[in-house]
């Protein structure tokens, strides 16, 4: 049984490069604002407690359909008969979801034992997030 099932609605946006400014002559680290965005939105989103067992997650992102598909090519799209090997890179994804999920579904992510994930696309943007018990 699934620790948390949840449907993110919306879509979905890689993990940005930490972006690096001065402030008072010291250096900060950032995530750039449509990342952090993103998990913010995941995580008002989701009703759980942080578990504290290992746990395996299960992600398969929706993205959009391109505009310029044809009726046919966005019917075999729809289909899963093409897939969206293109950006965001999935383990991008993935580091969204995951940076989202910290301290809502489990403490911290070196809990995570299993990851499975895929990009489809769909009419329906956004981010199926499977949290299930990874222990042995």
């Amino acid at each position: 049984m699934p620790l948390l099932t949840a449907w993110i609605e919306g879509e979905p946006v890689a993990k940005a490069r930490p972006r690096v400014t001065m402030i008072g002559g010291r250096a900060r680290a950032y995530t750039p604002k449509k990342s952090a965005d993103w998990e913010k939105h995941i995580r008002a989103n989701l009703q759980c407690e942080p578990t504290d067992v290992p746990v395996a997650l299960k992600i398969q992102f929706h993205l959009p359909i391109p505009k310029s598909y044809s009726k046919a090519k966005r019917q075999q799209a729809i289909d899963g008969l093409i897939l969206p090997a293109k950006k965001p890179d999935i383990d991008n994804l993935i580091k969204a979801v995951m940076d989202a999920l910290n301290d809502y579904a489990w403490l911290d992510d070196n809990q995570v034992v299993q990851v499975s994930a895929m990009k489809r696309y769909s009419e329906s943007p956004g981010v199926w997030i499977d949290v299930l018990d990874g222990s042995p």
